[in-house]
């Protein structure tokens, strides 16, 4: 036995592990050594028997409320988009492309109305996350370009059926052709950004400014501003900048809300005590201001709706937002919002636009000239004449009422 107290036993000690752990390591990882549990074999991550486009296929030869689910369009417009962004050039085709039209706007219409990250449409479409990333990305830019052609006015000049047909607002607001507001649409944005984009709820938010017919139909879309950005800044910078806003005709207006300013071409609603009508006893208004801001926001929520509608159908809208960058989330806005339109045109009976009140949540061709106009900013007795119009108009719409 060997004495510890001269420090030669503990070194015999130390070599015999070593050579013990040299020995070990020859045998797992020497070069004959054999892998632990047997060869090291790649196993195949997608290996479903419905390629992409079978299933893209099989979806739309199945129930029709199959690729309505899936894409929100039924099959004939499902078909009609297809050809009109691969006929138009909106997104290139060739003959060696591996995913045809009908199988690349199959995973953006999944993505947008799902809000489906890129690997589990991957896995859906038996393709790698690149080839879904970048099939994705090429559809989208030509939603976006498509856009410039489907999201633009219509039917300026004439008096709308909703209004010429309901006493509430006939004649008082003939003249008015469509309603304005922002809505939020969440943002992942880099953390340099994140106090910029963060609105007053303390969510990060781009501030998406969009004009709506009564038809809800969308005829402009200014998205991308920060969530801390007020309304009227917005509109500010849609009518200054070189976004193309459509001006209403010559004596016509915009309805607003009463985050805008009183000024020509947009009509808000009266603010204070005396245009409140949170508190009047039902069917009865005290005074003129009350009865104008109810009828007017009766036919103002109409872009209310068209919101609501645009979030319902497409839950990437809602949040929680993939992590992309802030171009594409744009681009996604829009993007939607020239499906909405294009639904709109093809699906009139769109279960969405029958029911727009139930679970509202929270280059080809260029796009056509629209006259310039001034900033938010008009001489104090073009001001006068605008706010004295509306007094009019709310003095007659009132008189007429209680004579009734």
């Amino acid at each position: 036995m060997s004495d510890p107290s001269n420090g030669q036993g503990t070194s015999s000690s130390s070599d015999e592990d070593d050579l013990l752990f040299a020995a070990g390591a020859a045998l797992l990882f020497g070069s004959h050594a054999e892998p632990y549990g047997g060869p090291i074999q790649k196993v195949p991550c997608r290996t479903s028997a419905l390629s992409g486009r079978d299933w893209v296929e099989e979806v739309m030869s199945g129930h029709h409320t199959r690729i309505m689910d899936a894409t929100r369009l039924n099959v004939d417009s499902f078909m009609q988009l297809c050809s009109l962004l691969a006929e138009c050039g909106f997104v290139p085709q060739h003959h060696q492309k591996r995913v045809i039209i009908e199988e690349a706007l199959a995973m953006t219409l999944v993505m947008m109305s799902h809000n489906m990250r890129m690997h589990i449409i991957a896995d859906r479409f038996n393709h790698s996350t690149e080839t879904v990333h970048r099939n994705i990305h090429e559809v989208i830019r030509g939603l976006c370009t498509f856009a410039q052609f489907i999201i633009t006015p219509r039917n300026q000049d004439a008096i709308h059926p909703k209004i010429l047909s309901d006493t509430r607002f006939y004649p008082w607001f003939e003249d008015c052709v469509r309603a304005i507001d922002g809505t939020h649409i969440p943002a992942c944005v880099p953390r340099r950004q994140q106090v910029a984009y963060t609105n007053k709820h303390g969510v990060q938010s781009q501030n998406v400014l969009a004009v709506c017919n009564h038809d809800m139909r969308f005829i402009y879309v200014y998205a991308g501003w920060e969530g801390s950005a007020h309304d009227a800044r917005v509109l500010d910078g849609a009518l200054t900048g070189p976004n193309h806003f459509p001006v209403p005709p010559t004596g016509k207006y915009y309805l607003v809300d009463s985050a805008y300013r009183n000024l020509p071409d947009f009509l808000p609603p009266y603010r204070g005590r005396q245009a409140d009508v949170s508190g009047r006893k039902r069917g009865r208004f005290a005074t003129a201001k009350e009865l104008f801001n109810y009828r007017h926001s009766a036919l103002r929520n109409v872009i209310e709706r068209s919101f609501g509608v645009l979030k319902r159908r497409f839950a990437i809208l809602r949040g929680a937002v993939p992590n992309y960058m802030m171009t594409t989330q744009i681009n996604v806005v829009i993007a939607c919002c020239a499906v909405h339109n294009f639904i709109r045109d093809q699906q009139p009976n769109d279960m969405y636009f029958a029911n727009p009140d139930e679970g509202d949540p929270t280059s080809h061709g260029a796009i056509p000239p629209y006259p310039e106009i001034q900033s938010l900013h008009s001489p104090p007795e073009v001001v006068e004449q605008w706010t004295a119009m509306r007094d009019t108009m709310a003095t007659h719409m009132f008189n007429t009422y209680r004579n009734t």
